[in-house]
């Protein structure tokens, strides 16, 4: 059940801390007790005979439980330390205008809020971080795993597009949920794979992701993931109690405006355009346009199938006027590098120019090319 909260006034007994521990999550009563949390407005009253405080919570309650347990605590402690500590405030700063998208996506689609600290789990907010095991993107999908969510070919790899890959991780989750009806069994599940946890409750007693972990049941990659997740999100939204020296939670969205709100036109193309060229010919900066369309991984458009440009606010009728005077690039060669090829020999070996390979391509002129290297190779009738 959800259970977040802004404030929560409460008027506590000094002599009744259990019923209040039944009213709010054991983290939370423990802290009380503990004086962790500030007494922002001490006022003496009485209520049958018993003196008591009316305490103001500064401490928004996580709509995941599991906070307190002592796997988590282990986490939070180990995000404590200087080195971590600087990783995690990085990987923070750093990411501000995608998080906050993410975060967003995630309020408009109703999912908890700590999902927003899953990309710091799998790739520290990188959008172009690569696992040892071929995992790649934000959200690190594998190459196995992408369909029917994203798309990947010799041209388009949709996991480096942090915005589709941000929509693609969501519905997977909200998928995992469905099936599981738990949310941290769905948020193990995108670790090891909805099938590992299905055979994992099978085996279990109970159908709880902490029986599962204690048992050893699942892999122990998944057994650390959902408490890493939930100290990270535990220590950034609630960063002013422990006196973490990171972006206050809160105090984020006064930072949103276009890219970070996923507010963009489009234009769709049939062919391949090379986007170097639609830049050039809108008189804008290619990183601009490079970095709004980062799944197009040769530099151009699909060559057959319809593609769709991501453009700056108030950029469309520019790209479509810039098409008109383009020629796209007819579908190209594809030649493997062998050994004793330049770029001089090939530009010669199929009559087109050095530049024209190399921006195809997207590599400099004296690049040094790579036995069994894809290089695509322009027609004669793009030319």
């Amino acid at each position: 059940m959800k259970k977040t909260f802004i404030c929560l006034f409460l008027t506590i007994s000094f002599f009744s801390f259990p019923s209040f521990s039944n009213a709010v999550s054991s983290e939370t009563y423990e802290k009380t007790k503990a004086g962790i949390y500030k007494n922002l407005n001490d006022v003496s009253i009485s209520q049958q005979g018993h003196a008591v405080n009316t305490i103001q919570l500064l401490y928004n309650a996580p709509y995941l439980e599991g906070a307190d347990r002592e796997e988590v605590e282990a986490f939070r402690k180990t995000f404590q330390t200087t080195r971590n500590k600087t990783l995690l405030k990085d990987a923070l700063e750093n990411s501000l205008e995608l998080r906050l998208y993410v975060r967003k996506a995630i309020q408009n689609a109703g999912l908890p809020p700590e999902l927003e600290y899953l990309p710091v789990v799998e790739s520290y907010y990188k959008t172009t971080a690569k696992s040892s095991s071929g995992a790649l993107g934000l959200w690190q999908f594998m190459a196995n795993s992408v369909k029917p969510y994203l798309e990947l070919n010799d041209y388009v790899d949709e996991r480096l597009d942090p915005w589709k890959e941000t929509e693609a991780a969501l519905k997977k989750l909200k998928e995992n949920y469905n099936m599981f009806g738990d949310w941290l069994l769905a948020i193990g599940a995108y670790n090891c794979g909805a099938g590992a946890m299905q055979r994992a409750l099978n085996k279990a007693e109970k159908k709880d992701f902490w029986f599962l972990a204690e048992n050893k049941l699942i892999p122990l990659q998944t057994i650390q993931y959902v408490p890493k997740l939930l100290a990270i999100a535990d220590l950034v939204m609630h960063s002013d109690f422990y006196e973490m020296d990171i972006p206050l939670h809160q105090d984020e969205y006064n930072g949103l405006y276009n890219e970070t709100n996923g507010i963009f036109e489009y234009v769709c193309v049939k062919n391949a355009y090379s986007l170097k060229t639609l830049a050039q010919e809108m008189r804008i900066d290619y990183d601009i346009l490079k970095k709004l369309n980062p799944s197009f991984i040769e530099g151009f458009t699909h060559p057959t199938k319809e593609s769709t440009i991501r453009l700056p606010i108030g950029m469309k009728e520019t790209a479509e006027k810039a098409l008109e005077n383009i020629k796209p690039i007819d579908f190209p060669v594809k030649y493997k590098v062998v050994k004793g090829d330049t770029l001089w020999g090939i530009s010669k070996k199929f009559g087109v120019t050095v530049s024209q390979i190399c921006e195809l391509n997207n590599i400099k002129e004296n690049a040094i090319l790579s036995i069994g290297k894809i290089l695509y190779i322009p027609s004669k009738l793009s030319r």
